[in-house]
């Protein structure tokens, strides 16, 4: 399947659940509505393949650099304080190192990880956010903003590329960022029930010690 046909797909199903209700928790998180949300996901794959070129050559892809700048302004806005907006950034600098490390490591010795490099970068990313972030917007763009950031670093930290060849944001990191955001969205939940189930269940065992056996 070619790059970015992926990110796409994955883009439409979501434009499909969220006018069906699905996502309410996340998009409360974000204070976003449905409708507005839908019509990103929509300005999303209608601006696939259009690039921009800037002075000195240098060469974007729309879609691909709009989606994680997008998600950064909603952050910002949803974040309470300045302290929840350096938390958010403090993540993704976490999550683009993550990506920079394996993205140094994978080359080396490709057998040693579980899964190729195409599939390891965005699993990781969204298991970085989802353990990292109880709000489950803040996860995702999370996950996509410093995925983002660690594919754009690890090119120039090596020296890659080239400045008037390379592409910010190809198709190949958009469908990375498309997967990083869907695991967060279809694992953030569940992860957190089940954390809050057995921290429950701990406390209540460490409180039944702490009282002992009844007296008759």
């Amino acid at each position: 399947m070619n790059p970015g046909v992926q990110a796409n797909i994955i883009a439409l199903v979501l434009f499909i659940l969220v006018l069906s209700g699905w996502g309410g928790r996340t998009l409360r998180d974000a204070n976003l509505t449905p409708r507005v949300t839908a019509i990103g996901l929509l300005l999303y794959v209608l601006a696939d393949g259009f690039t921009l070129t800037l002075r000195h050559d240098l060469h974007f892809d729309v879609a691909g650099l709009l989606l994680p700048i997008a998600l950064t302004a909603v952050a910002m806005r949803a974040g309470p304080h300045a302290g929840a907006r350096a938390s958010w950034w403090i993540g993704c600098l976490t999550v683009a190192s993550v990506t920079v490390v394996l993205m140094t490591l994978v080359p080396l010795d490709p057998a040693f990880f579980p899964l190729e490099g195409p599939a390891l970068y965005p699993v990781c990313a969204a298991l970085v956010s989802v353990v990292s972030v109880r709000r489950p917007f803040f996860a995702v763009s999370m996950a996509v903003m410093g995925l983002a950031l660690g594919t754009q670093i690890d090119p120039w930290l090596h020296a890659r590329v080239e400045v008037d060849s390379y592409l910010f944001g190809s198709r190949e990191m958009q469908d990375w960022m498309a997967f990083a955001a869907l695991g967060v969205l279809l694992t953030h939940g569940p992860y957190n029930t089940t954390v809050r189930i057995v921290y429950t269940w701990i406390k209540q065992r460490f409180r039944r010690r702490e009282e002992g056996p009844e007296r008759v």
